[in-house]
């Protein structure tokens, strides 16, 4: 073999190294990624649940999105039933905190209460409709659940009803009230009604009105 031939060698050999060193160097720069926590699976399983119901919500499909595999999973729960519960947990816990949270302003009045709980409605900021309507879905295919939502509703109407008491309602008329309020929103989501914001804010204050009437002094 003559030396242009060697040459030739030569030089896809360095070309070759070359590439490897530049591949290397670049795995190297690669950042190590953060562990998955519990939370994140939590919230990867609501997401799955209010896309595609109860039955979107499995391992696998899972580690795929978060791109982990199913033995990540099992460092945070025994299997899917455990996931499950804590995924109706977090749902006890975090939709229903505005609510729980107008009563605790201090310096607040009846109609004060009675604004926050509507703006929590409104503003969606931390309250999911959507995470609502994907639970009561779920409670059509299980009993724990929908005990579990019916203590919940009962939770927020105990709520309206202690506000209808501050604006001055009192006996079964204050109770009434608050479930017409309650009832109203739900079935506002759950009709699926089509408003801009613009339009919602719009009809809010005949809305509110409406509601409230005309408390006794």
């Amino acid at each position: 073999m003559d030396d242009a031939y060697y040459a030739r060698a030569e030089g896809e050999g360095t070309r070759r190294s070359r590439r490897t060193a530049t591949s290397s160097a670049g795995k190297r720069r690669a950042a190590p990624r953060e562990p998955l926590t519990r939370e994140d699976w939590i919230l990867a399983a609501r997401k799955a649940l209010i896309k595609g119901g109860i039955g979107a919500v499995r391992i696998v499909p899972l580690a795929k999105a978060l791109r982990m595999t199913r033995g990540g999973f099992y460092w945070h729960f025994k299997g899917r039933q455990d996931l499950l519960d804590a995924l109706l947990d977090d749902w006890v816990r975090t939709n229903t905190a505005a609510f729980e949270a107008v009563l605790k302003e201090p310096g607040r009045n009846g109609r004060a209460e009675f604004q926050a709980i509507v703006d929590v409605w409104v503003n969606e900021k931390d309250y999911s409709p959507a995470w609502d309507a994907a639970m009561r879905n779920w409670a059509g295919l299980s009993r724990k659940v929908a005990a579990v939502v019916k203590r919940v509703d009962q939770h927020r109407i105990d709520i309206i009803h202690q506000i209808f008491l501050d604006l001055g309602y009192r006996g079964p008329e204050a109770l009434v009230r608050a479930r017409i309020t309650y009832f109203h929103q739900v079935g506002y989501y759950a009709l699926g009604l089509e408003e801009t914001r613009e339009r919602r804010l719009e009809l809010l204050p005949v809305y509110t009105d409406s509601l409230i009437g005309v408390p006794p002094d």
